[in-house]
């Protein structure tokens, strides 16, 4: 290739509005390595995060193989959609003569010469990293900006390589920089090694890992080695774990120093740590002179806040994302403690002390409280000899939700977006129950159908055990008419028993993972704003947690058997009916996530707890799954008599009665009952 006025147009995807003048000097070159079949994942996540944060100065180029046998779609619409605020150059190279393979060995040195060809003169820094790593460009470039990049200078986190595997035959003393976390190579070094890349890849190689075979190529042939800063470890962050979750193990003392961030593990967490920095950012921009006592702690990972009856009223158990708070606010009570027995005369100290337990609950009149119980380790300090105990104490913490100096934000999700993936798929289950089906599909021809532009936003599949009377007929009709948005599944129900678990799989498991499922009752009458509201949820939930599942506290109407006045039984109100905050059968969740879990279960033969079993299933994930609930007044529960008859359980038996007792009537229309029908002979 001979550089000319249209060198980027070789390049058949790239930014069309920013890559234009091939002559204009450039102060730092992204070089990401990747592949075509990790670009599904992560060339998304890049476009919509840290690319986002990229100048004018800088330009990012993304290094695959030559060939690809698949579709390239995708990639085309994200260039020719990309985003007008996008003002660095950022374009795809496909190396010829390299191949996918791993370690990247090739694909590595190819990219350098390529640097090497066409960015030796144009370019102060190098940064040369992987796909899944996120890189903080406006700390880093500030940082590189106050370092002379004419001197030769090879920077990042340095490794002597794994004590499990064989040597990478490097003296005693010598670094490599580790290629994930991001590898920095100034001008003057690029300008020394380039004339080396071919001998190197051809002659010198003695592993099969590209990031140490370049800080071998390096250090024989520039004479310099990856920086050993014991603060390298930090700002080129590599993590080591069985988890990657923002919040867990991306804590705020991790991200916030941080140049770059390796592995980032899907698109969800790129974008936490994209709002982590530009929150921080934005506090910088708005409160210049403010300084917290506690720093980066102010920044806090709770996704959203939530009214919740459970959570408004109950403590939870504090979670490992509390842990960097928890210790700066331990550490003040500590101080605070010491202060106040000196000032009392106190004949004891705190030496020291450890965080044992905590809750915390949301109230949205005041916002976050917390328990907190610690150990302490106190001395006597007037006494003779002295004596030393441990003291279990417990402490407060109250953290407004308006910081009085500071506002907070959140990003919000386009909840509007037509994509196939934000499509709300419902999904009801029915046998012998062909009035409450016919009365749902009547609701959703009400609410959905006769508004085309909700019929891209929501589906119907009905799985229907059949035996002698069916409505299939009325089904298939609709289905005809609408094939987009209904969809019947028919089994046999002599052959299987009606199994609503079993059901609820059967009616899934043809989805992709992406789409977005709610399972429905069949007694279940919804309005139009409940489904949007729904939607609106998992998009938003699912666009700041990797894993989110909503379980809407619904409205269950009482029998009208006891009922004593003329009111609807769908109207929402105490007599009515109630808010039925153990029931967990109605259920919004991502198929991914539904079988990350392990799916519904499916060899329930009897009443309930199948739905139970699912949520206490989310609950056990919840350090990787939001577990969402709220009252959705939009979704009302008809009342019908509990198929108790038959289940042998006796556990199972007294839970089936309880819950068709709860619902004969409220407390006022039983004693009214009682009184009218004089049930009850008192004395005089």
């Amino acid at each position: 290739m001979r550089k000319s006025t249209s060198f980027y147009n070789h390049f058949q995807y790239r930014t069309t509005h920013t890559c234009q003048n091939h002559t204009s000097k450039i102060f730092l070159t992204i070089a990401v390595l990747s592949s075509h079949e990790r670009l599904n994942e992560y060339l998304p996540a890049i476009f919509e995060t840290w690319l986002l944060t990229a100048t004018i100065e800088i330009e990012i180029i993304i290094f695959l193989e030559e060939q690809y046998e698949g579709t390239e779609e995708f990639i085309e619409k994200l260039f020719s959609k990309s985003n007008e605020h996008i003002q660095s150059c950022f374009y795809i190279v496909k190396l010829k003569h390299v191949e996918n393979e791993y370690p990247p060995q090739k694909k590595s040195f190819y990219a350098m010469k390529f640097l090497y060809s066409f960015y030796q003169h144009r370019t102060s820094w190098i940064l040369r990293l992987d796909d899944n790593a996120y890189v903080n460009i406006p700390d880093l470039v500030l940082w590189l900006k106050s370092i002379n990049h004419q001197r030769a200078l090879y920077i990042g986190q340095g490794g002597t390589g794994r004590k499990s595997e064989s040597t990478i035959h490097f003296a005693p003393g010598k670094y490599f920089c580790m290629g994930g976390s991001g590898v920095i190579l100034s001008q003057q070094t690029l300008i020394q090694l380039g004339p080396w890349l071919d001998q190197c890849f051809k002659f010198e190689l003695r592993t099969n890992h590209e990031d140490v075979e370049l800080g071998r190529c390096i250090s024989t042939h520039v004479n310099i080695d990856c920086t050993s800063a014991y603060n390298s470890k930090y700002l080129f962050y590599h993590h080591y774990g069985p988890h990657y979750s923002f919040g867990h193990d991306f804590t705020p003392s991790i991200v916030s120093p941080a140049f770059t961030l390796h592995p980032m593990r899907n698109r969800t967490v790129f974008q936490q740590i994209y709002n982590f920095y530009k929150r921080k950012q934005q506090r910088k921009l708005n409160f210049p002179l403010w300084k917290p006592s506690n720093g980066e702690n102010y920044v806090t990972f709770l996704n959203s806040i939530e009214f919740d009856l459970v959570r408004d009223i109950h403590y939870q158990l504090i979670d490992a994302r509390w842990k960097s708070y928890i210790n700066t606010s331990f550490q003040l009570y500590l101080e605070h403690l010491k202060q106040l027995w000196h000032r009392q005369s106190s004949n004891w100290t705190v030496i020291s002390g450890s965080f044992l337990l905590g809750y915390h609950r949301v109230i949205p009149q005041r916002g976050l409280e917390l328990i907190v119980e610690v150990f302490l380790n106190v001395r006597t300090v007037s006494l003779s000899p002295s004596r030393s105990t441990i003291v279990r104490k417990r402490f407060h913490i109250r953290q407004p939700f308006v910081h009085k100096k500071n506002f907070d934000f959140r990003e919000i999700t386009n909840l509007n977006s037509r994509k196939e993936e934000n499509r709300l798929n419902l999904i009801v289950v029915s046998s012998n129950k062909d009035q409450a089906l016919s009365r749902l599909i009547r609701n959703f021809q009400q609410e959905i159908l006769t508004y085309p532009d909700l019929q891209q936003d929501f589906t119907l599949t009905i799985l229907y055990f059949r035996q002698k009377n069916s409505i299939i007929n009325q089904i298939e009709t609709l289905s005809v008419r609408y094939p987009s948005c209904i969809r019947l599944m028919i089994v046999n129900g002599t052959q299987y028993p009606y199994n609503r678990g079993f059901g609820r799989h059967l009616a899934s498991k043809d989805f992709p993972r992406n789409q977005l499922l709610l399972f429905l009752d069949v007694d279940i009458k919804f309005t139009r704003q409940a489904l949007i509201n729904t939607r609106h949820i998992m998009i938003h939930q699912s666009s700041v947690s990797p894993c989110a599942v909503y379980f809407p506290i619904i409205f269950s109407s009482f029998s009208t058997k006891f009922t004593t006045n003329n009111r609807s039984m769908i109207a929402v109100h105490k007599d009515s009916g109630l808010f039925s905050i153990y029931g967990f059968g109605n259920v919004a969740v991502r198929k991914r996530d539904l079988d990350g879990i392990g799916g519904w279960e499916t060899n329930n033969q009897y009443w309930g707890d199948e739905d139970v079993n699912l949520f206490q299933r989310f609950v056990n994930a919840s350090a990787e799954c939001y577990i969402f609930r709220a009252v959705e007044p939009g979704f009302k529960h008809f009342y019908h008599k509990k198929m108790c008859n038959g289940i042998k359980d006796e556990v199972r038996l007294k839970m089936c009665y309880d819950a068709e007792i709860i619902l004969l009537g409220s407390q006022a229309n039983m004693v009214d009952h009682i009184i009218n029908n004089e049930l009850l002979k008192l004395r005089t």
